[in-house]
């Protein structure tokens, strides 16, 4: 592979400016073939123009501020109310939802709504996770990866949201509502 004059040049150069910008001062001299060299050093065998570098005009770093802990909403209150609540588990989970964005738009060619939930860590034994639109259950599953067709009875704006629940139904964890907007056409289920 050959590389051309020019292109050496411009290594060169950027790999000067680069130590110039510490050092401030280089030196610029040209061959008798015309070739241009930087240094930071004057040459010993040539006259050498000095040139001074006005400082760089730099920023410094920024340390964004540390996010604040999720924080669950308050669960919604249990369909069916139970005379004695078995003691909750540890939650803990992280959970979020990856899929569907936020007014994320389901168009008439989309026949699915497919829910991606992460946790940050695995579920406890007898712990599964539900699916819910609007408030409702839509499923209840042991895998975070969901999907829920996609008919006329859903056209329109809905919130999709999903927990971590126990056996009994009782949420754990749940995570954040979001809004979606499922776009069906007249007379097709």
């Amino acid at each position: 592979m050959s590389i051309t004059t020019s292109t050496l040049v411009s290594f060169v150069t950027a790999g000067l400016i680069t130590v110039a910008a510490s050092a401030q001062t280089i030196y610029k001299s040209v061959d008798e073939y015309g070739n241009v060299t930087y240094s930071d050093e004057p040459p010993a065998n040539a006259t050498a123009e000095k040139l001074e570098l006005k400082p760089l005009n730099t920023t410094p770093a920024i340390t964004p501020a540390p996010s604040p802990p999720l924080v669950s909403p308050a669960p919604s209150p249990s369909p069916e109310p139970e005379a004695t609540s078995p003691p909750k588990q540890a939650s803990g989970y992280g959970l979020r939802l990856v899929t569907p964005k936020s007014e994320q738009r389901f168009g008439p060619a989309e026949k699915t709504l497919t829910v991606v939930m992460l946790t940050q860590r695995k579920l406890e034994p007898g712990l599964r996770f539900q699916v819910y639109i609007d408030g409702k259950v839509q499923e209840t599953t042991d895998s975070n990866n969901v999907s829920i067709a996609l008919s006329k009875a859903l056209q329109g704006r809905r919130s999709v949201s999903a927990a971590v629940v126990d056996g009994a139904g009782n949420v754990i964890e749940r995570t954040e509502e979001r809004t979606i907007f499922v776009i069906r056409p007249a007379g097709h289920g």
